[in-house]
């Protein structure tokens, strides 16, 4: 089965490559690769953060929200979410 995690409407999106301006090479933030290029050692551009949103879902801030933060949720599934992300300071 497939499962896209790109759209953000079943779980967060993730978080798109940084490009190398220098070499070209793609760095994932995910993974640790956004302060300098993996490849060259270049300075890498800034990373697009997600503005965090109150879902309704769980009632709270979340950090990296998913398509589900804005829908009304269901009577059984308040207060659950297993892609909630706190916002830490």
């Amino acid at each position: 089965m497939h499962v896209c995690y790109r759209c953000g409407l079943c779980r967060p999106p993730r978080e798109p490559y940084l490009t190398c301006p220098e070499c070209n090479a793609l760095n994932d933030p995910e993974r640790g690769q956004f302060g300098q290029c993996y490849k060259c050692g270049a300075t890498l551009p800034p990373r697009q953060l997600p503005t965090p949103v109150h879902c309704r879902q769980v009632d709270a801030m979340c950090a990296n929200p998913c398509g589900k933060a804005e829908k009304q949720p269901r009577e059984a599934s308040t207060g659950k979410c297993i892609y909630h992300t706190p916002i830490t300071l």
